[in-house]
C-alpha cells in the first residue's frame, strides 16, 4: 500500500487527503500548526491527522508527499524527505498526472496571473471550454481542489509558481513562460535552484507538446530551449515564426494558416500588453483563434485602476511584492509624474526577502526607476528602513501604517498623473485587501 503524507490543513489539503484515502492509500495529514476542525474530522475516516507536528525534525517515512506550496524548498523536512527517496509532489502535479484533457500551465517571474486570466478569457471567447480554479488566494489561478478529480472535457489552465514546480513530476501539454529573472531565491536556496524549479514546466514535455515563450526575455527563452515540443513565441519588439507580436499599432497572430491582425488595445500598459501577447500565443497553440482581442479587466491587486482623484489616476498594484514588478509598472510613466506608496514586510515564510546579491541588484535598479518616475515616495512597514536610503530625503515620507501612507500620498498628489500602491516587498493578504477600498474612498465619484 502506498504511504502518503499530505502537508497542511487548508481546505485543499483536506479534500486531497480524503480523495487519496478513498483510493486505498495510507494517508497522514500533518502540519506545523494546529489542525483545523475539518482536518480533525478526518480521523473518523481512519486517517492519521497530526497537528503541531515536528515535521522538520521527523517527517516520518512515506512513499510520496504532497507539500504545501508555501513550504520553502530549503525547509529541513524537504531535505529529509528527499534523502529518504520520498517523491515530493503538490496538488497541481496530481492534476497534471491524471488529466485526460490538454493542460496549459503558465509560469514566469511576473505576469503569470494576468496572462492566465487573459488566456482563460480568450479561449472562452473562441468557444473553448476552460477549467480554471477560482478559489486560490489573491485571485491567483493556482490549481486547487476545484480541479479534483480532473475534468474530462475542454482544457485545464493553471498558474504554476516556482513553489509548485519544484514539487512536480509532470509538465503541462502547453507550457507558457512569461519572463524570468532572480526572485524568491530564499525559497529555493540559490538562483540556480530557482531556475531549476521554473524549468520543470518544460522538463518532462514530449515532442507532441508545446512551449509558448516571451522571445524578448533571454532567461525565459533559455528555459524554453529545454522543451522538445513545438515553439510558439510572443514579442513586443519583432516578428515571431508562430505566435503573437506587435507591429505598429496592431497585434499580429500568426499560425500555419497565416496572419490575422487586431488593433492593439490602447488602455494596456507594457506588462499588460505582454500578458495579452502571451495569452494570444497560447490560444493559438491550443488550436483556437479569438474573434477579438479585447482582454478583460486585470485581476485584482495587479496594476488595477480603482478610480481618479481629480486628474490623478489611482492604481492598486499591491501584488508587486518584488522590486522588478514595481519597476515594470513605472516603466511607461513620465519623469516626476508618480506618487508611489511602497513598503511591506522584510520576511516571508520566516525568510529574509530580496537578500541575495542578484535580488539586491534588482532592488537597486528598481529604486533608480522609482526615483526617475516619482515626484514623491511614501514608505510604510518594516521595509521602509531598507528602502529609504535609495530615495531623496526631500521627496520621501515615512508613514506609520499602510492606511496613513495612502492618506499622506493623497494629500500630496495634486499634479501627479498617478498615485500607485506598488510595495516592492511582501504584504499579508489582509493588507492587500484594504488597499482598493482605501483608494476608492479618496476617489471622485464617477
Amino acid at each position: 500500500m502506498t504511504t502518503t503524507l499530505v502537508e497542511g490543513f487548508e481546505p485543499d489539503s483536506v479534500t486531497l487527503t480524503r480523495m487519496l484515502k478513498r483510493e486505498g492509500r495510507r494517508v497522514t495529514l500533518a502540519g506545523l500548526g494546529p489542525a483545523s476542525q475539518a482536518a480533525l474530522a478526518l480521523r473518523h475516516e481512519w486517517i492519521d491527522v497530526k497537528g503541531s507536528a515536528s515535521l522538520d525534525s521527523d517527517p516520518g517515512r512515506h512513499d510520496e508527499a504532497f507539500m504545501d506550496v508555501w513550504t520553502p524548498e530549503t525547509a529541513p523536512r524537504v531535505r529529509l524527505l528527499r534523502e529518504q527517496g520520498c517523491v515530493l509532489r503538490c496538488l497541481g502535479d496530481l492534476v497534471l498526472e491524471r488529466s485526460t484533457v490538454p493542460t496549459i500551465g503558465v509560469t514566469g517571474t511576473a505576469g503569470k496571473t494576468t496572462a492566465a486570466a487573459f488566456l482563460t478569457y480568450l479561449l472562452r471567447t473562441a468557444g473553448v471550454r476552460v477549467h480554471a480554479s477560482t478559489t486560490a488566494r489573491a485571485s491567483n489561478l493556482w490549481p486547487t481542489a476545484e480541479l479534483l478529480p480532473p475534468p474530462t472535457d475542454g482544457f485545464i489552465v493553471m498558474e504554476l509558481t516556482s513553489s509548485h514546480l519544484c514539487y512536480t513530476t509532470r509538465s503541462p501539454n502547453i507550457a507558457v513562460i512569461t519572463c524570468f529573472w532572480p526572485d524568491h531565491l530564499e525559497l529555493h536556496g540559490s538562483f540556480e535552484k530557482y531556475r531549476e524549479a521554473k524549468s520543470a514546466i518544460v522538463r518532462r514535455q514530449s515532442p507532441s507538446d508545446v512551449v509558448v515563450v516571451n522571445e524578448d526575455d533571454a532567461g525565459a527563452a533559455a528555459i524554453a530551449d529545454l522543451s522538445p515540443g513545438r515553439r510558439y513565441g510572443f514579442s513586443g519588439r519583432g516578428e515571431v515564426p508562430l505566435g503573437a507580436f506587435v507591429h505598429g499599432k496592431q497585434v499580429v497572430l500568426r499560425d500555419e494558416d497565416g496572419d490575422k491582425t487586431f488593433r492593439l488595445p490602447q488602455t494596456l500598459d507594457g506588462p499588460r500588453v505582454q500578458a495579452l501577447l502571451a495569452a494570444a500565443a497560447a490560444t493559438l497553440a491550443a488550436g483556437a483563434m479569438p474573434e477579438q482581442l479585447q482582454p478583460p479587466q486585470s485581476p485584482p491587486f495587479r496594476a488595477r485602476r480603482i478610480g481618479r482623484m481629480g486628474e490623478t489616476e489611482l492604481i492598486d498594484d499591491s501584488m508587486a511584492a518584488t522590486p522588478a514588478k514595481t519597476a515594470s509598472t513605472l516603466d511607461d510613466r513620465a519623469d516626476d509624474s508618480v506618487v508611489l506608496v511602497a513598503g511591506g514586510e522584510l520576511e516571508q515564510a520566516g525568510l529574509e526577502v530580496h537578500a541575495s546579491p542578484e535580488e539586491e541588484l534588482l532592488l537597486e535598479l528598481a529604486c533608480a526607476e522609482a526615483r526617475r518616475a516619482a515626484r514623491l515616495v511614501v514608505l510604510f512597514g518594516p521595509a521602509a528602513v531598507r528602502l529609504a536610503p535609495f530615495f531623496d530625503k526631500e521627496k520621501t515620507i515615512r508613514a506609520a501604517s499602510l492606511e496613513a501612507a495612502i492618506r499622506l500620498a493623497s494629500e500630496r498628489a495634486a499634479g501627479a498623473e498617478v498615485l500607485v500602491v506598488s510595495p516592492m516587498f511582501p504584504l499579508p493578504l489582509a493588507d492587500r485587501e484594504r488597499i482598493a477600498p482605501a483608494l476608492a474612498a479618496i476617489a471622485d465619484r464617477e
